[in-house]
């Protein structure tokens, strides 16, 4: 039987060739076998790390002498284990949430002293100023749980790797704030707004009409190409988002640039919407007047998208704003932005009686719950309506009632 060379611990390979490492966890004497015997020297490895159990304040810890930063966790998670099964947005998302948040804040300290007060001071903070760009203003309440799940998720590959074994971010409690009330245009506002798209100089300026019947997402419309609408059948196929994201690519010179990328959002954000015959209508004039630029001009627009610039070339979200925030202002409607079309082609369907389920699948909703949520202020009078309508079953002077006489009940006792 060879022993291994004094100082190197218990670990032996014997007759069958195995190599058998012995060791102690919680008090008690442990064989594990391995057939290599880099895997034998690689698990020892990781024993003498984490050989130390202890209990303290409530919290179990392999091993008080290890000095694994948050920084460091956060990084090596981000880059090991989330970056691999993550869209890019999601990537710069938490990228962002860990340098901009993490490590300024709790960054040095090491996972086993967090406690979680240390967690739940840190996340009321981000709610009262954690807002980069503005000075003592918060987090959104929608930004604080995307931070605190990204943390549950990290914490909980930290469990796994022997680091602590218990998700302290589940004992926080995340600050309630008021809920932001939501822009939607009045009647009288969206008809200036149709005008002003109208009378625009820029022929797609007509995105802003289609967006506020359509409901569709700046980024959804800025990707949007002819591939995806059918005209025959009168519809639109919502598959992909445009948008501009951080370049984490060293080759590449500028910090950000602008791609298409199928719908990042859920299964129900590809969806196909109808369109009425008005909107139709003029999304036909919209194209042949496209369509003659490009007989004359054989490589304007040569990758088809259905609003793209004066030159030909797409859109891109920050600069399709700039012509939506032209026709606002030449519509005098104040502080609204392009979500609120969204918002208002909501409010308008159910003001007009749609199904909540319909809107919900015109909208991209996951499930109609989330509609119901969002737009409720739209249902009320449409809720009256919709109770009238039970009146014809309402009799307000019933015949009376008269029971049929049957033979006399008979009770034993």
């Amino acid at each position: 039987m060879s022993r291994r060379a004094k100082g190197e611990g218990s670990l032996y390979q014997d007759k069958s060739g195995s190599w058998i490492y012995q060791y102690k966890e919680d008090g008690k004497r442990r064989t594990k076998r391995f057939q290599k015997k880099s895997d034998a020297k690689a698990f020892m490895e990781s024993q003498k790390m984490y050989s130390v159990p202890l209990i303290r304040q409530g919290m179990y810890i392999r091993s008080e002498s290890d000095s694994t930063t948050v920084e460091e966790w956060m990084n090596t998670w981000l880059e090991l284990y989330a970056k691999p099964s993550i869209k890019l947005s999601t990537y710069i998302s938490y990228e962002q949430y860990i340098r901009g948040h993490i490590i300024p804040q709790i960054g040095s300290r090491t996972m086993n002293s967090l406690r979680p007060i240390d967690l739940q001071n840190f996340f009321t903070d981000r709610a009262t100023r954690g807002h980069q760009m503005e000075e003592g203003k918060g987090l959104s309440p929608k930004t604080l749980t995307n931070l605190r799940n990204m943390m549950h998720l990290a914490f909980e590959q930290a469990i796994r790797e022997g680091l602590i074994v218990h998700n302290i971010v589940e004992d926080i409690r995340l600050p309630k704030m008021e809920k932001q009330e939501m822009r939607v245009l009045t009647r009288k506002e969206q008809e200036r707004l149709i005008m002003a798209a109208r009378l625009s100089p820029k022929p797609s300026a007509f995105g802003v009409v289609f967006a506020l019947f359509t409901g569709v997402r700046l980024g959804e419309l800025c990707a949007l190409k002819w591939e995806n609408v059918d005209m025959d059948q009168r519809t639109v196929r919502i598959v992909a988002t445009r948008s501009r994201l951080q370049n984490f690519d060293d080759s590449i010179e500028t910090s950000t640039s602008v791609e298409t990328r199928p719908s990042p959002k859920t299964e129900s954000s590809r969806r196909t919407i109808p369109l009425m015959e008005a909107l139709y209508n003029d999304l036909v004039r919209y194209k042949n007047d496209q369509m003659r630029i490009m007989r004359q001009f054989p490589s304007y627009n040569e990758d088809g998208y259905v609003f793209c610039q004066e030159n030909g070339h797409p859109y891109e979200p920050r600069t399709y704003v700039d012509e939506f925030k032209r026709c606002v202002k030449r519509a005098d409607i104040p502080q609204a932005n392009f979500h609120s079309l969204r918002h208002t082609f909501a409010t308008r369907a159910l003001e007009q009686g749609m199904d909540v389920v319909v809107v919900a699948k015109l909208m991209g909703h996951s499930d109609p719950s989330v509609t119901l949520k969002k737009y409720a202020h739209a249902l009320p009078e449409h809720q009256q309506e919709s109770m009238d309508k039970l009146g014809s079953l309402y009799q307000s002077e019933p015949e009376p009632y008269i029971a049929d006489e049957g033979p006399p009940m008979c009770m034993d006792f």
